[in-house]
């Protein structure tokens, strides 16, 4: 990915083009690749209309990012919502995919867990038809414990289950789409090196929008251009 991009990029200048090294390298890849993460997962990003999973395509080029995990409950519980416990996130916890409790009861029961947003936490949980009930329970993302501030680095993030008053919980299951992993060149030392997970079929891609990076950094005049471009080519 490092080769092309500067195969690319050194063709723009007519092979005279601005040196870059591995850290620079590996900072415009990640950007790149953040943003082709982006594109798949939003449909409003991407000129076809299609977000994560809408499409078979769109299954395959994110798939390697979906992990499963039992996250615990937080140590600090102030703020929660009455029957609502905070759990802390996995580090690399991004978006949600498919949640679920299991409950302690003389049989144990798996209930589903929706998002819902705090507006409707306050409309609704006083609603005997729409609250939480036996078989279902809320969701409410919350700030982490710690923020990264140069002193401190940051704890997991967090989110609240709510549950009804007549359910105890027993472990929560999150299927989730993991944050994509830096992507790291270094050929000075090869083993320090962080590849790019997403679907081989992606890189290409990646690389094209680390050039228009580059691009709108050092040739803006070109750079409309070039958008226009890929967007014309986008799978």
């Amino acid at each position: 990915m490092k080769y092309n991009l500067l195969l690319f990029y050194d063709k723009l200048f007519e092979y005279g083009s601005p040196s870059y090294d591995d850290r620079q390298i590996s900072a415009i890849l990640t950007k790149a690749q953040m943003r082709v993460f982006k594109k798949r997962y939003m449909p409003t990003d991407n000129k076809y209309g299609q977000g994560f999973e809408s499409t078979e395509e769109r299954r395959t080029d994110l798939e390697q990012f979906i992990k499963n995990d039992s996250p615990s409950e937080a140590s600090d519980q102030t703020g929660a919502h009455p029957n609502g416990v905070f759990y802390d996130m996995p580090t690399d916890f991004l978006y949600a995919v498919e949640e679920s409790l299991i409950t302690t009861a003389s049989t144990p029961n798996e209930i589903t867990v929706i998002p819902v947003r705090h507006d409707e936490y306050r409309a609704n949980i006083n609603n005997p038809y729409k609250k939480p009930y036996a078989n279902l329970a809320w969701r409410m993302d919350y700030s982490r414990e710690t923020h990264a501030d140069g002193t401190d680095s940051a704890t997991p993030k967090r989110t609240e289950i709510i549950v009804d008053a007549s359910t105890t919980i027993s472990s929560y299951r999150v299927r989730y789409l993991q944050s994509p992993p830096d992507i790291v060149c270094d050929e000075i030392v090869p083993a320090n090196q962080k590849h790019c997970i997403l679907d081989s079929t992606l890189h290409d891609e990646i690389v094209d929008e680390a050039v228009q990076i580059v691009v709108a950094a050092t040739m803006p005049q070109k750079y409309n251009i070039a958008t226009a471009e890929q967007q014309e080519n986008e799978s």
